[in-house]
């Protein structure tokens, strides 16, 4: 105790002046001296933490990552400031504003830690920490979107024709399914272990750029939203920088598993980057056109990188078009659909089939569900399409049945949003009423990762759809999370194999897709469900899933979707066949 209280830069007297609770240490973290604010704070006596690190009060709320970014600070920068959560002797958690000061002597060595720290709650904060706290993301300690601006205005104001400014916009992917799984307390947790790991890699991407951290320069990172975050790298044009690579390792770090509260929770993230003078001139710029690489990234199923090129503004263009056109259409019926067979397993004849939605827009042409689906379900023009679908479809199926063309059900595609939407029930009876179509020909189609966005309420739904005689379907089966558990509990009629699977199949040949599709087919038997198989090109496919079992098959070698009017024809043309081969 002696020998250390002899290194000591300040002595008791000095000490006791602050009001603030304060605490010295030596250079390698070692306690060295604490005043009477530090003990009433923390409950601990002087001579309990004399000796000890400060990781003796840790509160267990902050990452590694998190630590290692705050020693970067302090030997690098001499400096650490920012809200901070500790335990105190009777393990209650709490939270302070701790600043960190590095103490050096003549030779430039650091001797000395000194910290001093307030009780958050308790504490009202001077001018310089209340717009210090203005400009701070309270959850991560980054820059807040207006904050980040400012900085990265300032910043481009000083690029030099020597200097180059790659700014990043970085997204996690399905975040909001994180948060429903295992809550928000464990989303938020995450966001912050998340901000960690960007702020250790902008350190550490910055010191290899050769550009040293200085007292008065600012970090640029930022959290722009709820789970996106911003970063910019300034570097010299004489460095031979790989975009892709550097790209590729910070994917790769901020994609390793996280723990957050007892969970091991894996994640990915897209990102996006755009280059100050390459494509982007100003600060909007430069972040909306790195937001636009992103969107492309995680159009393409995320997990990825983009670097922002005139194809992509010219994609973000077209979705604007496709965006603000999508009402409009829909009063306009500028929609028209397409309707693919199905045939039996056994019989080769036309059982049912799929109606799917095409758009004939008058500038862009026919589109196809997958471009503009998504575009719909983002703006809100899913509710009313998703009700001309269904309407037009039961229409189709009524005339049909009129005509002779009987038990042919119709599958219809669902959207999440439209089983979530309160009047949607309400407005599919209405259309039941008005096209008088039996309710056993209709067949709705869910996916997986619709029917768990929220799992009682879908269940619910289901069994309400099923008690009015409408069949349900399991769309692109082994996609998604692919649970046994809810396969027992969702009320399902049939399930339909992802074409991923079906592609693969070959005669003669064993490999993981056939043994998966046996013992799906065996699962759908057992549970009383029918089996369709998607994607069905070749005539040997058709050889395999029959003779595994399959029901029903779907694909190519029958039919790719086509236009109402044909697909009369190949129904009367497959019925005129099946009377021929009746009369033998």
């Amino acid at each position: 105790m002696e020998s250390l209280l002899t290194e000591v830069p300040f002595t008791p007297e000095v000490m006791e002046l602050f009001r603030d609770a304060v605490l010295v240490t030596d250079a390698a973290g070692t306690i060295l001296q604490v005043n009477q604010a530090y003990q009433d704070i923390s409950g601990y006596r002087e001579d309990e933490l004399i000796g000890q690190r400060p990781a003796k009060i840790k509160s267990g709320r902050h990452s590694q990552v998190f630590y290692e970014s705050m020693w970067h600070d302090l030997t690098t920068l001499g400096a650490w400031e920012g809200e901070i959560w500790d335990r105190r002797k009777n393990s209650e958690v709490y939270p302070k504003w701790l600043k960190i000061q590095a103490i050096r002597n003549t030779d430039g060595e650091i001797t000395h830690y000194v910290g001093v720290f307030h009780e958050t709650h308790s504490h009202r904060p001077s001018f310089h920490e209340r717009e210090r706290l203005a400009n701070i993301d309270p959850l991560t300690g980054l820059f807040n979107r207006h904050c980040y601006r400012e900085f990265l205005t300032r910043m481009i104001r000083t690029i030099t024709s020597r200097d180059q400014l790659v700014q990043l916009y970085l997204d996690i992917d399905r975040f909001k399914e994180i948060n429903e799984r295992y809550g928000y307390v464990v989303g938020d947790d995450l966001i912050a272990e998340f901000a960690d790991r960007v702020r250790a890699l902008w350190h550490d991407i910055n010191n290899e750029l050769q550009c040293p951290i200085q007292r008065d320069q600012e970090q640029l990172i930022g959290r722009f939203s709820g789970d996106e975050f911003l970063m910019a790298f300034r570097f010299n044009q004489n460095e031979e920088i790989d975009l892709n690579t550097l790209l590729e390792r910070i994917c790769h770090t901020l994609n390793q598993p996280y723990k957050v509260r007892g969970h091991i929770i894996y994640i990915s993230c897209s990102i996006g980057t755009a280059q100050l003078h390459v494509d982007s001139n100003s600060d909007d710029e430069l972040i909306s056109h790195a937001e636009s690489a992103m969107y492309i990234a995680k159009q393409t199923g995320g997990n990825c990188s983009m670097i922002f090129t005139q194809s992509i503004q010219e994609q973000i263009e077209r979705r604007k078009l496709i965006q603000q056109s999508l009402l409009q259409a829909v009063e306009d019926e500028q929609f028209e659909l397409y309707y693919q067979p199905k045939v039996g397993g056994i019989s080769r004849r036309v059982c049912g089939y799929e109606a799917l939605v095409r758009w004939n827009h008058p500038s862009l042409g026919m589109l196809s569900p997958v471009e503009f689906i998504p575009i719909a379900e983002d703006n809100g023009a899913i509710l009313p399409l998703g009700d001309w679908i269904f309407e037009n479809a039961c229409l189709y199926a009524k005339n049909l049945n009129d005509i002779g063309l009987i038990d042919l059900p119709v599958a219809i595609n669902i959207s999440a949003i439209q089983l979530s939407d309160p009047g949607w029930l309400d407005r599919l009876l209405l259309i039941l009423d008005k096209t008088q179509l039996p309710t056993h020909l209709i067949e709705l189609e869910l996916t997986e990762s619709q029917l768990l966005t929220d799992i009682e309420n879908s269940t619910d739904t289901i069994n309400y759809i099923r008690s009015l005689g409408i069949k349900v379907a399991l769309d692109d089966f082994g996609t998604g999370y692919s649970s046994l558990s809810y396969l027992r509990n969702l009320p399902l009629d049939t399930l339909k194999i992802d074409r991923s699977f079906v592609s693969h199949l070959q005669e003669g040949h064993e490999n993981y897709d056939l043994a998966i599709i046996k013992a799906v087919t065996t699962l759908a038997k057992q549970l009383g469900m029918a089996l369709v198989a998607e994607g069905v090109e070749q005539s040997t496919q058709e050889k395999i899933l029959t003779d595994i079992g399959c029901d029903q098959l779907q694909g190519y070698l029958y039919s790719k979707p086509i236009p109402a009017e044909e697909f009369l024809e190949l129904c009367l043309k497959s019925l005129a066949t099946s009377k021929k081969m009746n009369n033998f």
